[in-house]
């Protein structure tokens, strides 16, 4: 079998970029190894309201309209993101966000890249990559050669692409995402939860999706953990967080899942060095680090990809020619939510996260949960990684 395109992976990523392709009359073939698309659920579900999108991405075309959501996938809308630290203590902003049920929306973006022309194909994992632009996929129980001019990894963040690529020591974050119901949650607000006796390293979070359900879950970093396994953490923040434990008192577990969650970027080549391939969405680092949101990213990647693709297949420059286009609108972007993140982690290492918060975070808040890094924080992010070197010579 030959096809001009093979996309790996049919989360938001790999759809949107088979949509776009086959909409220009590209044959594209996407094996998904889920045999469900979009189960199990493993994110908090939670998507900018296009309103918040221009100011997320101010370079990146078309942010706006990918982010809508399809009707029948919207759960809620949400007015404010509130964070909350160990101590109970809350600050409150207005960033609004539609909440989606996530299988249904993963579901309907493929449906609409089927509609467009491309080829579906899922519970086929694909098991192998050649340098000569095949692929070997098991279908059916049967494996399968199949050949084409480019192939796409969007088949998470450890693709098969991105072997040899990128780097070992790159860090993930890991995170646990429940669904609960009989919940006593605020639907106009979502809550992210800092502490490291709850969330090391990360955040915890309660995001509602209306009547009394809530995406509820946490990540943690292990080099900031006591060694204690991530459902013992979700466990004592149900359980004793002094806010949280009184929302979900009396919650019951529908569902849960666990991932891994590229928390430092994208990676160093993803326009991988074999020159048919590219890597989109969380298969290529394009997480938000400071808040571990990929979504935007993924659908924006599958975007940018497609215009390269269009323009190589078209013989008017190299795949490579993604590097650039991503640089050029979102990079920045993805930049900002890098230093965001080392500046928390500034702020763990010197104990001083709960204090900072209090005395100005309402100030930064709106500024940060946007993606946005004022000279003033950078300023101080520089003081207290000085503090920090000082600590460890001493």
């Amino acid at each position: 079998m030959v096809a001009d395109v093979i996309v790996i992976g049919g989360g938001p990523a790999g759809a949107t970029i088979s949509r776009i392709l086959a909409e220009k009359d590209v044959e594209v073939q996407l094996f998904e190894k889920k045999k469900t698309i979009g189960l199990p659920v493993r994110c908090g579900e939670l998507l900018p309201h296009p309103s918040e999108m221009r100011r997320l991405f101010p370079k990146a075309k078309d942010a706006e309209k990918l982010i809508e959501p399809p009707q029948n996938t919207l759960a809620n809308i949400t007015e404010y993101t509130e964070l909350i630290d160990s101590m109970g203590n809350k600050i409150k902003s207005r960033f609004k966000s539609n909440i989606v049920f996530r299988d249904k929306y993963d579901q309907a973006l493929v449906e609409r890249a089927m509609d467009a022309g491309a080829i579906i194909k899922c519970d086929s994992p694909v098991i192998s990559v050649s340098g000569n632009g095949s692929v070997h996929v098991k279908h059916m129980g049967t494996i399968k050669q199949v050949k084409a001019r480019v192939i796409v990894g969007a088949d998470g963040p450890r693709s098969i692409l991105t072997e040899g690529v990128r780097r070992k020591n790159y860090e993930f974050a890991i995170c646990f995402t429940t669904i609960m119901d009989n919940v006593n949650v605020d639907a106009d607000t979502v809550q992210m939860y800092f502490g490291k006796e709850y969330a090391p390293g990360a955040y915890a979070w309660i995001i509602p999706k209306g009547d009394h359900i809530a995406n509820v879950g946490l990540g943690i970093r292990k080099r900031f953990t006591n060694n204690l396994k991530i459902k013992k953490y979700f466990r004592k923040f149900v359980k004793e967080h002094p806010t949280a434990s009184n929302l979900l008192d009396g919650g019951r577990i529908i569902s849960s899942s666990s991932k891994l969650v590229p928390i430092e970027g994208p990676f160093s080549d993803t326009a991988t060095r074999r020159g048919n391939m590219i890597c989109i969405g969380d298969a290529g680092g394009f997480v938000m680090p400071h808040v571990g949101a990929g979504i935007p990213s993924a659908l924006l990647t599958g975007r940018i990809g497609a215009e390269a693709i269009l323009k190589h297949l078209r013989g008017e420059s190299e795949l490579s020619n993604f590097e650039r286009l991503w640089r050029k609108e979102i990079g920045n972007r993805m930049k900002n939510s890098l230093r965001i993140r080392k500046f928390t982690d500034s702020l763990l290492l010197n104990g001083s996260i709960s204090s900072f918060f209090n005395e100005r975070a309402q100030q930064y808040f709106d500024h940060l949960i946007r993606c946005e890094f004022p000279v003033s924080l950078r300023l101080f992010n520089f003081y207290l990684n000085l503090k920090n070197k000082v600590k460890s010579l001493s």
